[in-house]
């Protein structure tokens, strides 16, 4: 990690914006995948959901300096419904996407699921690893 932090004249968010970036570089990085899961009562309305991704360090600090294309996808399990998401590459911009998946007006029953997958990324030459959103239709 540079000495940033003890340069005299140097801005304090510029300080702070360029010890994230020492952190990615040594590896810092996680994606943050909210909510992980979610229960909602069995439904036969159309519905939405926002997922909230986010590249962080271990400490919960938001990588804002970054922007690129995530990889994504959507299953579920439904024997009447279909869950879908609008674009499978969404951008993240300054750290932070968020992803809307939404389901038909159809039966969405007890126990049945729709699942966001967030692929691994690649950031800075490093792998960080993805994740799910489990939506679980429960009584």
């Amino acid at each position: 990690m540079s000495d940033i932090q003890d340069r005299i004249g140097i801005q304090p968010a510029v300080q702070d914006e360029l010890e994230l970036r020492d952190k990615a570089m040594s590896g810092d990085l996680v994606l943050s995948i909210s909510p992980t899961t979610v229960a909602p009562s069995p439904t036969s309305a159309a519905w939405t959901r926002n997922v909230v991704i986010e590249l962080q360090t271990a400490a919960g600090e938001k990588h804002s300096w970054y922007s690129a294309d995530l990889s994504v996808s959507i299953a579920d399990t439904s024997t009447a419904g279909t869950a879908s998401i609008t674009d499978t590459t969404p951008a993240m911009v300054n750290g932070r996407c968020v992803v809307v998946v939404s389901g038909d007006a159809q039966d969405w029953l007890n126990t049945e699921t729709d699942t966001l997958t967030v692929n691994n990324q690649t950031v800075l030459g490093k792998t960080v690893t993805g994740g799910t959103s489990v939506e679980t239709f429960t009584t």
